[in-house]
């Protein structure tokens, strides 16, 4: 995970009190990385009932203001409004449900965690600003949606 971290740090802006998105969350390793790295509004979602119930517990053990929710990709509600979305996803196919909650202007953070390319999919979805990040921990893709 430190790799990835520093990789994912290094793809994301100054986090001070912007509202991020994490979709793919896990056991909240990510949201709570966002937050002490100064994010302001975080929501951390996860098909996987068991890792949100483990990240649930570390925010009940050491509460720091992130909110947990299960969700499965393909029914992804909206979300909200968040200036960034952190995405780790497999397939480009679900774009539009991750990037539904993203802010007009706002950026959109995807780990590839399959190695497949995502430009296509972010041009066919409206992105701009495109930024193929690699890394030996996984591709990271970095993109602005159109205002």
């Amino acid at each position: 995970m430190a790799d990835q971290a520093a990789a994912l740090l290094e793809v994301l802006p100054d986090l001070a009190g912007r509202s991020v998105l994490v979709v793919g969350c896990g056991d909240g390793r990510y949201p709570r990385l966002l937050r002490g790295e100064g994010a302001g509004r975080v929501v951390g979602v996860d098909a996987d009932q068991v890792l949100i119930a483990v990240a649930q517990r570390e925010e009940e053990r050491n509460p720091i203001g992130i909110s947990y929710e299960v969700h499965r990709l393909d029914r992804l509600p909206v979300m909200g409004t968040f200036e960034i979305v952190l995405a780790f996803l497999d397939s480009p196919g679900r774009l539009g449900r991750v990037t539904a909650s993203l802010a007009a202007g706002g950026l959109l953070v995807v780990v590839a965690t399959n190695g497949l390319s995502f430009e296509e999919g972010l041009r066919d979805n409206g992105f701009r600003d495109i930024v193929l990040h690699r890394h030996e921990s996984g591709d990271v893709h970095s993109a602005r949606k159109a205002s």
